[in-house]
């Protein structure tokens, strides 16, 4: 199984070539694209350089956040950390499947790829909790079309699910670790012990879900969704729209949610169209909408795919390789 390019596709990829096409067919017709140019002609750019400072300080604060989960006996280093995040997540733009969490998790060199592994899910329960809180604020504040407030509820729902599966995963730590003890012992075969070594390894990253550790990296978490939706905002004044909380966290909202709509490598179309709709909500025409989400979609996107894969470049970890073959 490759990473990017090669080998069998999954139906994922198809539907996001699907998608992808769809959505581009859509602004390629519906787009009046002499009014898009002159949207662009006209942005503010100061704006825009302080959106990409602003996203940019994100990526050191979600490397901190991620350093906090790990024992100080086994602390990687920073700068691992840091080219393993932004390496795993052009891989995740890249491919599918969120291959790029498994080729971030072995990137770390520093114990267990499991033991990684676990840490990311205590990052994406993290994550969730902040979506999930965001998306009821935007329920009670705000009149939402149909077809967002389905979702978002949804979304809701899911979360508080996952939330507790994790919570109870954390709770029942030790007795599941003698289960494993206990079935380590009477499973004496090479396959069965390198899976109860691997599960071991996860449940000892829940080990992070202590006060001591969460509390600093909830703030984190708090600190890096404060950074998405100021990026967001200091757009809108890039568009000469002016500043909007509410429509800079929906956007966000809409945009994280997304990321569940399979969409072909880089989300072409799909993101440009899903941040159009976002925007009509708040009467945003078209043009500018798509202008913001043309800059958007550079910022977020495309900077940090660059970066992630000049990181590669210098580590010499190919993209196109199993992550297995980067551990070290």
């Amino acid at each position: 199984m490759s990473l990017v390019g090669g080998g069998r596709r999954d139906w994922r990829f198809w539907a996001g070539i699907v998608l992808s096409l769809i959505t581009l067919s859509w602004l390629a017709y519906s787009t009046d694209w002499a009014a898009v140019g002159a949207a662009l002609r006209d942005m503010d750019y100061r704006w825009v350089l302080l959106a990409t400072l602003l996203n940019l300080i994100s990526v050191p604060l979600r490397t901190v956040r991620w350093r906090l989960m790990f024992p100080p006996d086994r602390l990687p280093p920073w700068r691992r950390l840091l080219s393993a995040l932004l390496i795993g997540q052009a891989v995740n733009v890249l491919a599918p499947a969120r291959l790029g969490d498994l080729l971030r998790a072995s990137l770390v060199g520093q114990g267990s790829t499991a033991y990684a592994l676990g840490t990311l899910v205590i990052e994406k329960a993290l994550d969730l909790l902040l979506l999930a809180a965001l998306v009821v604020l935007l329920l009670s504040q705000v009149a939402l079309p149909v077809w967002w407030r389905g979702s978002g509820q949804a979304l809701v729902v899911t979360a508080v699910a996952a939330l507790l599966i994790v919570a109870a995963m954390a709770l029942a730590r030790r007795p599941m670790l003698r289960l494993l003890a206990t079935l380590e012992a009477r499973w004496p075969q090479q396959w069965a012990r390198r899976m109860l070594a691997a599960a071991r390894q996860i449940l000892g990253s829940l080990e992070a879900l202590r006060w001591p550790v969460l509390l600093p990296a909830l703030a984190c978490s708090a600190g890096i969704w404060f950074f998405y939706g100021a990026v967001n905002d200091v757009l809108l004044r890039a568009i000469g729209e002016p500043p909007s909380v509410l429509a800079a966290l929906f956007v966000l909202a809409v945009l994280q949610l997304g990321v569940a709509v399979p969409s072909s490598p880089g989300r072409i179309g799909v993101y440009h169209y899903l941040c159009i709709q976002a925007l009509l909500v708040f009467g945003i025409g078209e043009a500018p909408a798509l202008s913001y989400a043309i800059a958007l979609h550079l910022i977020s996107v495309v900077l940090p795919m660059a970066l992630g894969a000049v990181l590669a470049w210098q580590l010499g970890v190919p993209l196109v390789a199993h992550p297995a073959a980067t551990e070290s």
